[in-house]
């Protein structure tokens, strides 16, 4: 089995045959005296291949099976170069330290691969953040099938880091360079100077893989500067905290049973597509700052808040908060939330003084029964200077706006009452929830549940028409009928053409 996995690892990482390997036989760390046969420590044969030509290709030391113990007194595992460190798989090779501080250090020009190993800095309890893995200025990192049980994997400035297949339990920290993550699972991350770019694709984040969370730390995902991107992933038992200019994308990711929410405080960007939302215990999102949020296509299910506004969503301050072709269903509020008189059980809003919501084929659905004492079970809020403009939008529930917040409003439908100002002849109110038809939510196409509206609802082709959008959640043309439907679903689209043309 373990040669089997170490020869997969030969074939991926292509083996130059004119490197020189250097093989480590001894699990100590001894006082280097020079990579031998049959007696060589991994400090001794990293050192052997830092004093190989830099230009020469990547030497290679392989690790058996075991754990070796490096004296911190001798210093970290430093490399320069070109070197790739392979173990037998992160399951069976561990590199610890003894008594807490750094592993392995990537200094200037160096291009360091680590392959199938097991990480743990600060084991015995140290005080102080230990360090498995440091990256410094103009360095490259590789990690492939790496747990990092303990201890920061941490870049700086001008570097690049690819991580892949690996699982770290611990901080992972870009200081302003180029990061990547792939395949991988993780508990922490922080973005924290620099105009840093970090991807990551097919992770799943959950902070209760740290064995040790810093006592009095909330989120465990910080963006303060840069642009970090999460694709295709899952985040769970984690919140996300951008305090300031930094940007935040995601798309395709399940957002689920998660202690805290995606945080705004100063001028950031959001962008949201494609993504669900669910079982959130401190609602979802909160929007607040002056920050930029842009939400397409995603799905908010079942989130909760012990707050005063917003069950799913809050905002605030001088937000803009633009969502579009999104569907909400069920969020409200804990009972003793709903009982001192919480409002918005899908969104709310508070203390803005320039807030804007925009709202533009939506589908608000609340939950069966909402707690006793909720102040409109789809959109409400408090305090002035906030501006809400709906557009081809089903609420199905009810709205508690202050007056002068709705700003513009036209095809949109609400049901069962008209509390939510659609005065105007392109809207319709007192829709009997029979003839809304929604049916259940469920998966009717595209990335994320939705409602499907029946064949006689109400919804379809009464959109008004400049506000119409392409295409509608799942990714299908509008108009499927004579004009738009009202609502995040186009019931009428065939189901087989996307807005693009091309065929499903």
């Amino acid at each position: 089995m373990r040669l089997s996995f170490v020869a997969s690892l030969l074939v991926f990482f292509a083996i130059d045959a004119s490197a020189t390997t250097f093989t480590v036989t001894l699990l100590t760390d001894p006082s280097p005296d020079g990579c031998l046969p049959g007696d060589c420590s991994l400090r001794e044969a990293i050192e052997a291949a830092e004093a190989n030509d830099p230009g020469g290709p990547t030497d290679v030391v392989l690790v058996p099976a075991g754990t070796i113990t490096l004296s911190s007194s001798r210093g970290s595992l430093a490399v320069t170069q070109p070197v790739r460190v392979q173990g037998a798989g992160s399951d069976a090779t561990l590199i610890r330290n003894a008594q807490g501080g750094m592993l392995f250090e990537a200094n200037l020009g160096a291009n360091l691969a680590l392959v199938g190993l097991g990480l743990e800095s600060n084991f015995s309890g140290s005080v102080g953040a230990s360090i498995s893995v440091y990256t410094a200025d103009g360095s490259r990192l590789t990690m492939d099938d790496v747990l990092v049980k303990e201890g920061h994997v941490s870049g700086n400035s001008g570097n690049v880091m690819e991580i892949r297949h690996s699982r770290l339990l611990d901080m992972l920290t870009d200081n302003g360079g180029d990061l990547l993550v792939e395949d991988s699972t993780m508990a922490n991350v922080a973005l924290l100077t620099g105009a840093s770019e970090t991807t990551l694709r097919r992770v799943v984040l959950d902070n209760s893989l740290d064995p040790e969370p810093s006592p009095g730390v909330y989120e465990n995902v910080y963006v303060i500067a840069g642009l970090l991107t999460i694709e295709d992933s899952t985040i769970t038992h984690s919140s996300i905290y951008l305090p300031s200019t930094a940007a935040l994308a995601l798309s395709r990711v399940q957002y689920l049973d998660n202690t805290g929410p995606i945080r705004t405080e100063g001028a950031a960007t959001v962008t949201i597509e494609d993504s669900v939302f669910e079982g959130n215990l401190v609602r979802a999102l909160y929007a607040a700052g002056d920050a930029d949020w842009t939400i397409s296509g995603s799905t908010f299910v079942d989130n909760r808040v012990d707050g005063n506004a917003g069950g799913a969503i809050v905002f605030e301050d001088d937000t803009f908060l633009h969502i579009s072709n999104s569907t909400f269903s069920g969020n409200s509020f804990t009972v003793a939330a709903a009982a001192d008189g919480a409002r918005g059980g899908a969104i709310g809003y508070r203390n803005g003084s320039g807030a804007h919501l925009v709202l533009t084929h939506v589908t608000i659905v609340p939950p069966s029964a909402s707690p006793v004492g909720v102040v409109g079970t789809a959109i409400g809020g408090l305090g002035g200077g906030t501006i809400i403009d709906f557009s081809n939008t089903i609420v199905r529930g009810s709205c508690a706006m202050d007056a002068g917040v709705l700003l513009n409003n036209a095809g949109n439908i609400e049901s069962p009452g008209h509390g939510c100002g659609f005065d105007t002849p392109e809207n319709r109110v007192d829709v009997d929830p029979a003839d809304l038809a929604l049916g259940v939510l469920g998966a009717h196409g595209g990335f994320t549940p939705t409602y499907l509206p029946g064949e006689d609802s109400v919804a379809i082709d009464h959109g008004s028409a400049p506000q119409c959008l392409p295409a509608d959640q799942r990714g299908w043309a509008r108009p499927g009928g004579v004009r738009c439907d009202v609502g995040a679903v186009e019931a009428d689209a065939d189901d087989t053409l996307f807005v693009d043309g091309f065929e499903g």
